[in-house]
């Protein structure tokens, strides 16, 4: 395994892999998770991930031998191969220029039509790496290249709760109103992160996204119904 650990402070360190999106440095991520997890579970506060990193705020101070320690255990670790088990989850979006915006600047960009871009994007099947920026936030892998769109040089104020966006390499979800510099395609009428529900998101780690169309008659019924906490999630 190709990862470096660093030592920000005596109950932080932070576990780095190279900086990509890849199913394998994920796959590496939830391996080595499981194992700190494992043997040591005491001393562990919580983990963090991110595409390319794991960080560990802990309950006990840790060296910097102990550090060279645990990452001499982590490389010396049998490679599981194979994939962790995850499901396919179907999220229904609205693509239209009421709820994405960019979609006429992103079919100019990248000379398609806007049903090209929805057909693109809808027909690929996208790996949830971590949650992060907001709580609810899923940080997609597996955008196809035709899409890649570098960030807004002026983020928007405001994108409105279940904005579907494309931002560099990725594209996900704003579970709640949010300023963002991603390009919005559409929007999602689920409710994504709920406070209340003792989990508060649905998918996990690892697990798959895969993006429904839907008509915006669709999206008004799905919305009202997720409003009054009757909408359910549904896989594979």
């Amino acid at each position: 395994m190709d990862i470096r650990i660093f030592r920000i402070h005596s109950k932080l360190i932070e576990l780095v892999w190279p900086k990509e999106i890849s199913h394998e440095i994920l796959h590496e991520q939830q391996q080595v998770r499981r194992f700190l997890e494992m043997e040591y579970a005491e001393g562990i506060r919580e983990i963090r991930m991110g595409f390319n990193t794991l960080s560990l705020k802990l309950r006990i101070e840790i060296s910097e031998e102990d550090c060279r320690d645990i990452l001499e255990e982590i490389n010396q670790m049998p490679k599981i191969h194979g994939t962790f088990a995850s499901k396919i989850w179907k999220v229904p979006v609205c693509y239209c220029t009421e709820f994405g915006k960019d979609l006429e600047k992103l079919a100019q960009i990248h000379q398609l039509s806007i049903d090209e871009i929805i057909k693109i994007h809808s027909e690929t099947i996208y790996t949830l790496h971590f949650y992060g920026f907001l709580p609810g936030f899923m940080y997609l892998g597996g955008l196809d290249e035709k899409l890649f769109t570098p960030r807004k040089s002026s983020p928007e104020r405001s994108m409105p709760s279940g904005t579907v966006a494309i931002g560099g390499k990725q594209t996900g979800i704003y579970p709640s109103e949010s300023p963002g510099g991603w390009h919005a395609i559409g929007q999602c009428p689920v409710r994504l992160f709920d406070i209340s529900k003792e989990i508060p998101v649905i998918p996990a780690v690892g697990d798959k996204i895969k993006f429904e169309p839907i008509t915006r008659e669709v999206f008004v019924e799905i919305k009202q119904l997720s409003n009054q906490g009757l909408c359910t999630w549904h896989h594979d």
